[in-house]
């Protein structure tokens, strides 16, 4: 329960929603993509092992210049865009003997592209009779990111119906409970626009405000500002390292850019300002404060934003292997809770199971509703796995964007949130802080009073947790749960006084066995010298010294 106010005691591809994709005008930060028609755009896949020229340059062989190829995230593949029906390039390229693979664009569930690659996902049966694929497959990785049964499979598919066609073989098989293409796809972020920033808590309406339809922050913060052992994951485009204004530990990057989980691109911009709502530094004298500023958040990148043909556009693109990888790699580096400010499209299987998995296993989930203003909310948010927040104004109203229906848990400001930018140049804005729109930050809030409940007892189950959020939301709409407002607007105060124990610890007991002894006494020695925030320094100046030794002198014997 470190974090402990005692001081206070003493005294791109935006966040808005998309019409249906056809030919229009596609607003994005950074300008304007005319006639942005994903029906004239193809994806081609070059194997990078492979000797002579790469995906671009192979297309330019092609016929196809540079200002009309994108190269992709996903490494080997670039995106074309034609003039003319692709029914035909299509087939040229796939018998050029120079592309490995080419697939439409082609949206699906909420117009958002989801399209397959040569390699598939094949879940086995764990305790099944082995399943023979056939000497034209190749293994590449078996139990994936740690999930029993779960297999990367190379084919020689050159086109997406292939692929779909030899996926749907595998899965008809005993013994094989799913079989899908490791698929990349395209979400929504469920964030964006921008407007001047300002750096003043008292502008953080969400934290708290004179009408209470805040979270009640500073309240919390008199128990608890949270505990650096609690780490919250953030599935996205990547944090800046080395942030001045979070509390930030380093992450895992899953698409192949940098070691750390941090961007990549001028267009990775999301997952900072979506931290800053978890874990924004307080006290520090700059910037703005999360609801949870002494826990940690890192960075699980996942996606890349999309830069394509000289924009940033609007939508993020992963592929459903990194986001397995990432997601059991949150749950093995020790997180207790992550959020995902990011949905849409169908999901897959693959990275549903993982997200069931690692609850099983004792972490905690959030993601963001969506921001189309409808009432059925999308993937991930609609698994039983997750805990789906939607977003609410200043005035306690539920946001216009904001998506709602059921299996909405609860809800949390989500409209001009002042949140961190990617500091200097980069990033939304020339400044550090932005002030931003969409249930991309009404979902990290949630995810960040999870964190504190769970900083103030962390013996706290999933389940429990959840408990606490829901019995301790300010109630509003219909009385109880609704689907508008899930169970309410998150309580950071309530729900952190709920599990509070606010009995003061024994001056001295440095080791928690009711007595300050000899053993306690060894921890003083131990850390004698410069030794800032360990146990033996007592009185907190940074040194172990007899000042110290003097004060668990005075408080031997049993405690009171």
């Amino acid at each position: 329960m470190t974090g402990h106010r005692s001081a206070l005691l003493a005294c791109s591809i935006l966040a808005c929603s998309l019409p249906a994709f056809s030919a229009q005008q596609v607003p994005v930060e950074t300008g304007v993509v005319e006639d942005f028609d994903l029906s004239r755009i193809i994806a081609v896949y070059r194997d990078p092992a492979a000797p002579g020229a790469g995906v671009v340059d192979a297309l330019a062989r092609l016929g196809h210049p540079a200002d009309r190829v994108q190269p992709g995230g996903v490494p080997g593949w670039a995106y074309v865009v034609l003039d003319r029906d692709p029914r035909s390039e299509l087939a040229r390229l796939s018998r050029s003997g120079t592309i490995d693979m080419v697939t439409p664009i082609l949206p699906e569930d909420g117009n958002l592209p989801r399209f397959p690659t040569r390699d598939l996902l094949v879940q086995f049966e764990v305790d099944g009779a082995p399943v023979m694929l056939g000497d034209e497959f190749e293994i590449l990785d078996r139990d994936f990111a740690g999930t029993p049964g779960l297999t990367r499979v190379r084919t020689g598919a050159r086109t997406g119906a292939e692929a779909k066609a030899i996926a749907a073989g595998i899965a008809a098989r005993p013994g094989v409970e799913f079989a899908h293409p490791d698929s990349i796809y395209w979400a929504r972020r469920h964030g964006g626009g921008y407007v001047p920033n300002d750096p003043q808590f008292s502008s953080q309406w969400g934290l708290d405000q004179a009408n209470d339809h805040d979270m009640n922050a500073p309240e919390a913060w008199m128990m608890t500002t949270g505990d650096p052992a609690i780490e919250v994951v953030v599935f996205d485009s990547g944090i800046q390292a080395g942030h001045p204004d979070l509390s930030l530990v380093p992450g895992q990057d899953f698409t192949g850019g940098n070691s750390d989980g941090s961007p990549n691109s001028t267009c990775d911009n999301h997952g900072t300002a979506v931290a800053g709502c978890v874990a924004a530094t307080i006290d520090n004298g700059i910037g703005i404060v999360g609801i949870a500023p002494d826990c940690r958040v890192k960075s699980g990148k996942i996606f890349n934003e999309i830069f394509f043909i000289a924009f940033c556009l609007p939508f993020l693109e992963s592929q459903d292997s990194w986001t397995v990888a990432g997601i059991n790699w949150a749950a093995d580096s020790g997180a207790r809770v992550t959020n995902s400010s990011w949905g849409g499209g169908t999901g897959s299987a693959a990275v549903s199971g993982a997200f069931a998995s690692t609850r099983e296993a004792g972490v905690l989930h959030f993601a963001s509703t969506g921001n189309d203003g409808t009432s059925t909310i999308g993937f991930p948010a609609n698994l039983p796995s997750i805990n789906a927040v939607s977003a609410i104004q200043s005035s306690g109203a539920i946001a216009s964007f904001s998506t709602i229906g059921n299996g909405n848990f609860i809800c949390a400001p989500g409209v001009s949130i002042l949140t961190t930018d990617r500091t200097g140049g980069d990033g939304y804005g020339s400044g550090d802080t932005t002030s931003i729109d969409g249930t991309s930050f009404s979902s990290p809030y949630a995810a960040g009073v999870a964190a504190l409940v769970l900083a103030a007892d962390p013996s706290l189950t999933p389940e429990e947790v959840e408990q606490v959020l829901a019995d301790t939301a300010k109630d509003r709409g219909a009385a109880g749960y609704d689907t508008t407002f899930g169970w309410g607007l998150v309580d950071a105060a309530a729900a952190v006084a709920a599990v509070w124990n606010d009995e003061e610890p024994c001056f001295g007991d440095l080791n928690g066995d009711g007595s300050v002894n000899g053993g306690d006494l060894g921890f003083v020695i131990a850390d004698w010298g410069a030794c800032p925030g360990c146990l033996g320094d007592l009185d907190g100046d940074g040194l172990v010294t007899g000042a110290d030794l003097g004060l668990m002198i005075s408080a031997f014997g049993p405690c009171p």
